[in-house]
């Protein structure tokens, strides 16, 4: 047998950089350091020291001198004390399991990040289906790692090295993914988990392999690796030279199972994961909003997208899973199993918003992610007759939009207009315009957007002169001015209104007294 294991040091950590651009920013210099499962001993990545059980407490070969950011989980109600759950590589003296305390103590220079549990579920779950596009045998193991079985691909692939780069591919570049390749799950683990980032291959003789490296990197409990170094066995090679009998007269079972791989036998299978299929529709809006009426567009635009896609034809959707996302919130998403399968996306647009009204995301959109799954070929849940008569309408609407295309050379024309926030003072954030046609996969965009414009100002800074194409147009004249300051937002909006008359006529300008650009407003104020 032949086995990959695909490996994410600090997934935890590595999540939170990806959407917390300011992460990114402070660590762009830093090297990356890993933690062993037994979370003792520290390794800069991408120089790929061995993990050898001398170099356990060590934090000399720790190069990152930058700030460490910790992920912390909460006490809950059992009263337990926050705990480091994973911080950002080469921390010195932090190490998972230690107290949040204690971790601040060790580094001077610290952001500490609420754990979001679910969010790192969402990003493993999405590695594991992308490697799930190179092989059919995957297995997803605790958070952060998973196994490939090769033996049988190569052919497909060309070679061995050819399958392995596409493995090493399938995981996003941010990831920074380790591989190691092996006869057996665990000795490729530790091939992964003790080499620098890319693809590593444990040698023939395994024992020889893992005699040097901690017993930390066993998969046992915290409570038997903390025994075996009382017994002053420390790397694996101290365990492998013992007589079986004795470990397992300490062990037990668990001692069997532990002394087999430190003496590389692993037995386990790779179990695959059921192949779940879906449609996966994403859209970025133009601006993050509370407004519920503003999510329940991206929804159905997105639902159109998904039901109009080829693998849905003549098929039923039977969960559409939503998740929403913006800039300095943490995510939020929710699960909507149908009782019965839906063959239309109004139906499905239908019951996703009655549960979005009952329980509605707790923070402001910007990002929405939408996924059908659960497809099934039979007999499901259907609109109306009366459905009938606005379907064969939509279809007349289709059919004149592709004729415009071709008279427009491919352009799309046609939008329906939603209103989401008809209350709101900025007239961008008031409607939002949407292509009929599903195969639009332009983002949805702001009905009356402003442009910059040009501005020459006078006394007190009021406008006197504003161009207008290439030439400059003098104000005669303001006739009405107006300002609001949204300061409660996550991107404040202030401006300075004026209604201006012109050598062109009217024309309405704001000062964007945050960034001090003046802007000419389209649509109606």
């Amino acid at each position: 047998m032949r086995v990959a294991c695909v490996l994410i040091t600090h997934l935890r950590a590595k999540a939170e950089m990806r959407r917390q651009v300011y992460l990114q920013e402070r660590s762009a210099d830093d090297g990356e350091g890993v933690e062993s499962s037994g979370g003792s001993e520290q390794e800069s990545e991408g120089r790929g020291d061995p993990l050898h059980a001398s170099s356990l407490g060590s934090c000399s070969q720790v190069e990152r001198q930058g700030p460490a950011t910790l992920v912390v989980e909460g006490g809950g109600a059992s009263g337990a004390r926050p705990a480091v759950v994973d911080y950002f590589p080469g921390a010195p003296g932090v190490k998972a399991g230690m107290t949040l305390e204690q971790a601040v103590s060790q580094q001077a220079d610290t952001v500490v990040l609420r754990a979001d549990e679910p969010y790192y579920r969402q990003i493993f779950g999405e590695l594991l289906r992308s490697l799930q596009g190179v092989s059919d045998r995957v297995e997803g193991a605790e958070l952060g790692t998973a196994y490939v079985r090769l033996d049988g691909l190569e052919a497909m692939y060309g070679n061995e090295e050819r399958l392995l780069a596409a493995l090493l591919a399938a995981a996003p570049a941010d990831l920074n993914a380790r591989i190691g390749v092996a006869g057996a799950k665990f000795p490729a683990f530790v091939a992964a988990r003790t080499r620098a980032p890319g693809v590593s291959h444990a040698p023939e003789d395994v024992r020889g392999f893992l005699a040097p490296y901690s017993v930390d990197l066993l998969p046992v409990g915290a409570e038997v690796k903390e025994r075996l170094h009382r017994f002053g066995l420390h790397a694996m090679g101290d365990v492998a030279a013992m007589e079986r009998h004795l470990i397992v007269a300490q062990f037990g079972a668990e001692g069997s199972r532990l002394w087999a791989l430190c003496n590389g036998e692993d037995g386990r299978p790779v179990v695959p994961l059921a192949f779940g299929e879906s449609i996966v529709e994403h859209s970025s809006l133009p601006f993050n909003s509370s407004s519920l009426e503003l999510l329940f567009v991206a929804v159905d635009t997105l639902l159109r997208r998904g039901y109009a896609r080829s693998e849905l034809d003549g098929r039923y959707v039977g969960a559409v899973g939503l998740a929403c996302s913006a800039r300095g919130w943490p995510p939020w998403a929710a699960s909507i199993a149908f009782k019965q399968p839906v063959g239309r996306w109004e139906r499905a647009a239908a019951l996703v918003r009655d549960r979005l009204e009952l329980e509605p995301p707790q923070i402001p959109v910007e990002e929405v992610t939408l996924t059908l799954s659960g497809f099934s070929g039979g007999s499901g849940e259907q609109m109306g007759l009366f459905q009938d008569v606005k379907e064969r309408a939509g279809r007349r609407l289709m059919e004149m939009e592709k004729r415009l295309q071709v008279r427009m050379n491919g352009r799309h024309v046609l939008h329906r207009i939603a209103e989401v926030a008809p209350w709101h003072p900025a007239p961008e954030m008031r409607a939002l315009q949407i292509p009929i046609d599903p195969a639009k996969r332009d983002d949805i965009r702001p009905l009356h957007a402003p442009a910059a414009v040009a501005v020459r100002e006078g006394s007190g800074g009021q406008p006197a002169a504003v161009q207008i194409g290439r030439r400059w147009r003098r104000v005669t004249g303001i006739a009405e001015r107006w300002r609001f300051d949204l300061w409660w937002l996550p991107q404040p909006i202030r401006r300075a209104y004026f209604r201006v008359e012109s050598e062109e006529g009217p024309v309405t300008l704001f000062r964007d007294e945050g960034e001090g650009a003046w802007y000419r407003q389209n649509g109606s104020c």
